[in-house]
């Protein structure tokens, strides 16, 4: 059978790679076995963030499986395949009980977005979610894969895709039709294509722009121009659901999903052999290659050498780890230094401009009267935070880029390294969630107190005036001067009381705003270090994972050249012919490799 040929051969190559101690290449040889011998047709979905491949997924399997939205970002892989009845798993994979061991946790299918973040809000090393639904589509092996945004999106997402790219038997990269394929798009299409060459682009959204059958065309262009051939398909989720709540096969047929299902159905299901066999080709072919050239490397070194030659390889060597030490300390330190600065820049940023509306707020309540333009002010204040958030955050994503320019021309003195593609800070709406602020309670002047207050102003006038006016002149009490001082003033303390109450208004609108702005300040103050704590674990990944491979590196060549000195002519003789039997073997092995892809390979 051609599944005993190709484990054989897989077995083969672990064996090699585990003689040669490159736990790396053994442990990713096992995964490709495991991935041979399950039938599952695997299809990744892949593309930028904001594509809507969650959405794709939840079309294809008629489900909500994936949690999709505008404010929704996956951050792992979530695996959709069959099962009889509704299950869903989390898949921890914990490094200190070694490469190989996985921690399956049981959860709510309807749970499974609530649970995946918690998990990795408590720090869980969770490597990907998995449901499994009884759907028709998915009955004959078929599973689809929601992966993390790649292209313009952080560098860890993308080297998250990519290490399962190898294993898909397809990938569908999603790319709405709202524009067209852009430069990291494509680039990141060619790099899938060397290892997964089975590539289909969905454009979504087709019911949210009139002009997608342009964008269409402009993509096949593109895609000819980079030497890449898909198939593809312009979809519509929203109308795809509507088609199956109302099981509507017109517009089923106006959503442009049965091609794609077809696409999928069919197409794969004949070429699965065909995958599979590329994907053993390729990941053998690849570790064999590493292997074969390492031993090459050790039969150079097995020359005799004089003892102030191997103590200036030796030294250089530790030298080289020397200096990479202290470039590790000075990126670290650069890094950490950058991150502290970008929380107070950050939040006194914003600080200052919350104090500029409140600068604001206040010249227009020293002549305005809240009860008069309320309404209007409330829409001018959510307006005015909201702009204030959007370029904050926006400063933050470029400060963001800014740092890790920084820290990699501290790591390019050692090494020629680039900046790693960042994730987009997306602004909070932190508006949401603090209440609005309110009209003081009684503010209203209601026209019953009114006219209280003038009588009680005009009472005193027409007493004090109406006694005047009868010692000194002998009229009444009521006359004509006592009324008309009382009217006047009356009209008097009512103008008095209604300045009065404008200016308790106005105090009161302030101090109300000043705490509907503070809590906002404290929502974007969170969200803000929420942001810069994931900057700041990508940026450290990333480079932390290029200085341990130096590392790694540097270590290799010092024991090797430690060994090599130990070792006697004899030895040497003796470990050369060792290699160069070795190296027969692993040539040997390449060579079926090549008949592997050329599907003439048979069980040893």
């Amino acid at each position: 059978m051609i599944e005993t040929a190709l484990v054989e051969l897989i077995d083969r190559a672990t064996a090699e790679c585990a003689e040669q101690q490159r736990a790396d290449l053994h442990n990713r040889l096992r995964q490709i076995r495991t991935r041979v011998l399950d039938p599952t047709q695997l299809v990744l979905v892949v593309g930028e963030s904001k594509q809507g491949k969650s959405a794709l997924v939840n079309a294809i399997v008629n489900a909500p499986v994936c949690a999709s939205g505008d404010d929704v970002t996956t951050v792992v892989p979530t695996l959709v395949r069959y099962a009889d009845e509704p299950t869903a798993l989390l898949i921890e994979h914990e490094p200190r009980q070694g490469p190989a061991a996985l921690d399956r946790t049981p959860v709510p299918v309807e749970q499974v977005r609530e649970q995946l973040d918690r998990a990795l809000a408590l720090g869980r090393p969770v490597t990907r979610g998995e449901v499994g639904i009884p759907r028709a589509v998915l009955k004959n092996g078929l599973a689809l894969m929601d992966t993390p945004g790649v292209g313009s999106v952080s560098s860890s997402l993308t080297a998250t895709t990519l290490a399962v790219v190898a294993e898909a038997d397809a990938l569908l990269m999603v790319s709405d039709a709202t524009q067209e394929l852009t430069t990291n798009e494509i680039s990141f299409l060619k790099q899938a294509t060397a290892l997964c060459p089975n590539v289909a682009l969905v454009l979504p959204k087709i019911d949210r722009t009139p002009h997608w059958r342009k964008v269409l065309e402009v993509n096949r262009k593109h895609l000819d121009n980079a030497g890449v051939a898909a198939k593809i398909f312009p979809v519509s989720a929203s109308i795809r659901m509507r088609a199956m709540q109302a099981k509507n096969s017109t517009l089923n047929t106006e959503s442009g999903f049965p091609p794609l299902l077809e696409f999928l159905q069919t197409e794969l299901a004949g070429k699965h052999e065909q995958s599979t066999r590329r994907l053993v080709a390729h990941n053998v072919s690849e570790a064999l290659t590493q292997v074969n050239d390492a031993l090459k490397a050790e039969l150079a070194a097995q020359n005799p050498r004089t003892a102030a030659e191997t103590l200036v390889e030796l030294e250089t060597a530790q030298r080289r780890a020397e200096d990479l030490r202290r470039v590790s300390n000075r990126w670290q330190k650069a890094l950490n230094d950058g991150i502290s600065e970008l929380y107070a820049d950050i939040e006194f940023d914003f600080r200052e401009r919350s104090w500029a509306i409140l600068h604001e707020v206040n010249e227009i309540f020293e002549t305005a009267d809240p009860l008069v333009v309320w309404d209007e002010f409330r829409e001018w204040l959510a307006d005015r935070l909201t702009d204030a958030i959007v370029e904050t955050f926006e400063w933050l994503d470029a400060r963001q880029a800014q740092l890790a320019e920084v820290v990699a021309e501290e790591m390019r003195a050692e090494h020629s390294v680039d900046s790693p593609a960042l994730e987009n800070v997306q602004p909070p709406a932190p508006l949401d969630e603090v209440p609005e602020p309110k009209l003081p309670a009684r503010s209203e002047y209601k026209r019953f107190d009114q006219f209280l207050t003038g009588l009680r102003g005009s009472y005193g006038g027409v007493l004090m005036f109406g006694m005047m006016t009868s010692i000194g002149l002998g009229l009444g009490l009521f006359n004509v001067v006592s009324i008309s001082a009382g009217v006047l003033l009356g009209i008097k303390s009512l103008d008095e009381e209604k300045d009065s109450r404008l200016r308790r208004r106005q105090t009161e609108v302030k101090g109300a705003v000043q705490r509907h702005v503070e809590q906002v300040i404290f929502h974007v103050n969170r969200e803000a270090k929420t942001a810069i704590r994931t900057v700041h674990r990508g940026l450290h990944a990333h480079y932390m994972q290029i200085t341990e491979d130096a590392q790694s590196e540097i270590s290799r060549a010092i024991q090797e050249i430690k060994r090599s000195a130990e070792r006697s002519a004899v030895d040497r003789d003796q470990r050369a012919k060792e290699i160069r039997q070795k190296l027969e073997e692993l040539t040997s092995l390449r060579r079926r490799v090549t008949m592997l892809t050329q599907n003439r390979i048979t069980a040893a």
